[in-house]
């Protein structure tokens, strides 16, 4: 099975956001947010995904924490709540994602609850059954 991360990373909706520039490290390497959330040992698509699903000023504010816990970082020398606010503008709307979400849970669900997800399905259906019949039934 495909974990949610794995199907993230292949959908490729965050690239803007994880491999924007944050500066130039203490090497003069280039230091962008992925390379940054790894640095922290935090998955980066799996960190994007939750920056993306939140407000945008939790978003900024929760992003300037983990950039300012980067420690001998270019972020050191800038002001982290206006480098955050930059970066978290990449990220995409969180609507591209519903379908995503709904694969996802539809999984966890499936996994920890099969009988109240068959028992969902199955009055989603008879309802589904029964719209269409009365459409049907009230042409003729």
């Amino acid at each position: 099975m495909i974990s949610a991360v794995a199907s993230a990373r292949r959908d490729r909706e965050f690239d803007k956001f994880l491999y924007a520039s944050v500066g130039d490290d203490n090497n003069g390497m280039p230091l962008t947010v992925l390379s940054a959330l790894a640095r922290m040992d935090v998955d980066p698509w799996e960190e994007a995904s939750k920056l993306m699903l939140l407000p945008q000023e939790t978003a900024v504010a929760q992003l300037a924490v983990l950039l300012g816990s980067l420690g001998n970082s270019p972020v050191d020398r800038l002001d982290s709540v206006p480098s955050a606010a930059r970066l978290i503008a990449l990220l995409p709307p969180p609507r591209t994602l519903a379908p995503f979400i709904f694969k996802v849970f539809a999984k966890t669900a499936a996994r920890t609850h099969p009988t109240a997800v068959s028992t969902v399905l199955t009055i989603l259906t008879y309802v589904i059954f029964m719209v269409l019949s009365q459409w049907l039934l009230g042409d003729l």
